[in-house]
């Protein structure tokens, strides 16, 4: 969070990571306002958009299944990342056990079927048009200024349609 801090003592603005939870940000924005503060500013004066992964499907288990495949590569390749947003570390040393450098697909798919519904929904905004809705108004709420989505799947379209104006309001 080191970091975090430096950026709001010299910086306009962060671009918050992707992958991670909304109590992730939580702490980061405690970092960046101490580095702000120390600067004599405040944190509403830097600016915070945010990637949030964005699964959005009919089928909620699709979209979640999309996300799962991103989500267990991250939890084999980026283990610091996941600690970081609070997932399980039981679940981050089954698979780091079960994914070797570089992962194959089959691997990867191996090891998605240990990475539960909760996990996933944690770090993304993954399912229904109204669960991906709710979740980045989390991410709002917990301190991005602007989410910059990360589409999965074919449909952009849906995605696009799930956040228009209209859909939200």
């Amino acid at each position: 969070m080191r970091m975090m801090e430096v950026a709001g003592e010299i910086g306009d603005g962060v671009v918050l990571n992707y992958m991670v939870s909304p109590e992730y940000n939580k702490r980061a924005l405690e970092a960046l306002a101490a580095g702000a503060d120390r600067a004599g500013r405040s944190l509403a004066s830097i600016d915070r958009p945010q990637l949030v992964v964005c699964s959005v499907d009919p089928d909620r288990e699709v979209a979640l299944d999309r996300s799962r495949e991103l989500l267990t590569q991250y939890l084999g390749q980026q283990p610091h990342i996941m600690k970081a947003s609070g997932v399980d570390p039981r679940l981050i040393e089954e698979i780091g056990k079960m994914l070797t450098w570089p992962a194959s697909q089959e691997d990867i798919r191996r090891a998605m079927r240990l990475v539960p519904d909760e996990a996933v929904q944690m770090i993304s905004a993954s399912g229904t048009p109204d669960e991906c809705r709710a979740k980045v108004a989390e991410y709002v709420a917990s301190g991005a200024t602007c989410p910059i989505l990360y589409p999965l799947g074919d449909d952009v379209r849906l995605m696009i349609d799930t956040f228009a104006p209209a859909a939200i309001e």
